[in-house]
């Protein structure tokens, strides 16, 4: 996949909206079936023990232990047990916002996954029950951040970095568009030259960036310039200074960004990062024993 287009994808995962319907475990007896359904709705299903048979647009499939279906909304399905024994399975109906529901649907994603850690699966799940019985104001975030952590499993497993997005909005020119924003960071950037790649209209230009990356093309800049600035400063001993320009900024502009993008000086971040290594983990590691002390 092209950086510009991973790029792409990544915006638009980084801003999926997502509601949990309901959660369970359940167990069906032989002979258990489910007439053919069209739910407006998504489902995961993770089966625990037995076997069953999935319909889905006219295609079948068995549901095993240790795999994962991902069964998207507005497809016909139905479901039958297989053989004598009891078909337990854990599962959730969940729904998207509809510009959600055309991402997903352009990644093309398989119908199942085969599941390597059982236990991580099964705690995933179960945490996701708890949280639906309890009472607390945060219940809905802690639903949705379960589920995305298992859209985010599934994904990873799908291997969809692997993929070519096929949706129509991308044909125009967004690779060019993208292309030209990392070859020309060190420069004023100007919406009408954007618009010229695109083919559109400034104005259009700028509300189908937006509905395409989840921001604004200033706000992408401006993100892209601070994060090309992380690099620099981590990988390099570069000045700030020179930093700022190779970034299309001045140096007192980038201090001050940068301080009210991360909370601290690009030389704080320099300091703070080279001392711990460059690890994220590290970095938390050592904030926590400076606040113990």
């Amino acid at each position: 996949m092209k950086p510009t287009i991973e790029s792409i994808l990544q915006n638009q995962l980084n801003n999926i909206q997502a509601e949990v319907i309901m959660t369970a475990y359940t167990e069906n007896e032989p002979g258990w079936f489910e007439q053919k359904t069209e739910p407006d709705f998504f489902r995961f299903c993770y089966t625990e023990k037995g076997e069953a048979r999935l319909n889905i647009q006219n295609e079948s499939y068995n549901l095993q232990p240790d795999t994962l279906y991902f069964l998207p909304a507005g497809t016909q399905q139905s479901f039958g047990t297989v053989g004598n024994e009891i078909f337990g399975r854990y599962w959730c109906h969940f729904r998207l916002a509809l510009s959600d529901f055309q991402v997903i649907d352009t990644l093309q994603l398989p119908p199942f996954v085969y599941v390597k850690d059982r236990q991580m699966m099964k705690d995933l799940f179960t945490k996701m029950n708890e949280y639906q019985h309890c009472h607390s104001i945060t219940r809905e975030l802690r639903l949705k951040s379960v589920l995305l952590e298992l859209l985010a499993y599934y994904l990873d497993e799908s291997h969809v970095q692997r993929q070519t997005l096929h949706q129509p909005s991308l044909e125009v020119k967004w690779n060019e568009v993208l292309a030209y924003i990392e070859e020309n960071l060190h420069q004023n950037i100007q919406i009408n030259e954007l618009a010229k790649f695109a083919f559109l209209h400034p104005n259009y230009f700028i509300t189908s960036f937006k509905s395409i990356m989840g921001c604004s093309p200033i706000q992408y800049v401006t993100n892209r310039r601070i994060a090309i600035a992380k690099q620099l400063l981590m990988e390099t001993e570069l000045p700030v200074a020179v930093v700022a320009k190779q970034v299309g900024m001045q140096n007192h502009y980038l201090s001050r960004l940068f301080k009210r993008y991360t909370g601290i000086t690009p030389l704080q971040y320099r300091r703070i990062g080279k001392s711990s290594g460059g690890n994220p983990k590290n970095l938390t590691t050592r904030k926590n024993e400076e606040k113990n002390k």
